[in-house]
């Protein structure tokens, strides 16, 4: 898969010239800075945190009609104390978080080939972390200080997709077929299979990245369900273990009058987890199901230089033979510039059902061209 991603980057650097001579270049950049607070963080004690928890370096390009190609060069949680993996960009170190190059035929059939998001949830599927309608991503899709609920090279996969929008973006597919779980949990190599499809009633979202909130600017009701599946995977030392995911989840943003409301929820059933989330006690081989609801509301009338917009958003672990977590957090945004500057502050509190309730404050300051 190394010779295969180089050649990748070889393609796409003559994609890049190409792209430059036809002026059909983009560059971008975008980070959010941290300030958090952890309760009974590091060693029972209170935690203070300052960290780059994202910072993306984003060139798109479009040499022809029907070659592109994205690359996004990433560093994530710079400065959380306790993590660095420098070769997935976690830490001190930079990496390609997305790196891929598309052939798109029509806007119905297109093939995605490289590093990319994982089509499963919208949440951590087809959002972009740039446009959250949260502070961060759920806590079971890694947001906050947690970890993703599925096989992940942060929270994206190496393989090929097909994806499209039919019928004018109604319906959206993806397919995708990746690496997955590898090494001794793959004994046989077996590549992952998982696909997405959506229905989109109102207005169509036909891009890669969708918003997690658009700001009065669109009118979205989407109904989305995917699956993942991967066989013959070692989990917990016990061979022949099949990994599937199933979702359903739900999307409405909409203007009201000048001031818009957002709310989306999701459904997630797990059968034998190959993922490790401490937070809700899930180890590898555990069945498990997930929810979450999130609504936020954003007032046009701007106050001094910018609109607010408080959210809220409830999720629940429920584990097969073991107790529940439930992770509730409330918060606001004030856009200064719409997503391209915006300051929240987050509380999210976890409540354990074995030990004495988690709460961590976050205030984040977010900036991009």
């Amino acid at each position: 898969m190394k010779k295969l991603m180089v050649l990748f980057f070889i393609a796409i650097l003559f994609s890049l010239e190409n792209a430059v001579a036809q002026n059909k270049l983009d560059i971008g950049f975008w980070s959010q800075a941290w300030y958090q607070h952890v309760e009974n963080g590091k060693n029972g004690n209170a935690l203070n945190d300052f960290m780059v928890r994202r910072a993306y370096l984003s060139v798109k390009g479009q040499p022809t009609d029907y070659l592109g190609f994205f690359a996004h060069v990433a560093v994530d949680r710079l400065g959380q104390d306790g993590l660095d993996n420098p070769s997935q960009g976690l830490g001190s170190g930079l990496a390609f978080r997305d790196l891929w190059i598309t052939l798109s035929l029509n806007e119905s059939f297109k093939i995605q080939a490289g590093r990319m998001y994982v089509p499963l949830t919208r949440n951590y599927g087809t959002t972009s972390t740039k446009s959250l309608l949260t502070t961060d991503l759920s806590f079971m899709q890694g947001g906050i200080r947690g970890g993703i609920f599925y096989t992940s090279k942060v929270g994206r996969d190496d393989g090929v997709t097909l994806w499209g929008n039919p019928f004018d973006g109604r319906l959206q597919y993806r397919m995708m077929v990746s690496e997955g779980v590898e090494d001794a949990g793959n004994p046989e190599d077996k590549l992952r299979v998982v696909g997405r499809l959506v229905v989109n009633l109102l207005e169509p979202e036909k891009e890669w990245f969708n918003q997690g909130t658009y700001l009065g600017k669109k009118k979205v009701l989407s109904f989305g369900a995917g699956i993942d599946n991967q066989k013959n995977l070692t989990l917990n030392n016990i061979t022949g273990q099949d990994n599937m995911i199933w979702t359903v989840d739900g999307f409405f943003d909409h203007p009201v009058a000048k001031d818009a409301i957002t709310v989306e929820s999701a459904y997630i059933h797990i059968q034998n987890s190959t993922q490790t989330n401490t937070f809700a006690k899930l180890i590898p081989g555990d069945n498990a199901d997930l929810f979450y609801l999130q609504a936020g509301y954003y007032f046009g009338a701007p106050i001094f230089k910018g609109n607010l917009q408080p959210y809220f958003r409830y999720e629940n672990v429920s584990i097969e033979q073991k107790n529940e977590t439930n992770f509730l957090s409330g918060g606001i945004n004030y856009y200064m510039k719409g997503h391209n500057a915006k300051l929240s502050l987050d509380y999210t509190v976890i409540n354990h059902s074995e030990i004495d309730d988690q709460s961590m404050f976050t205030l984040q300051l977010a900036i991009g061209i």
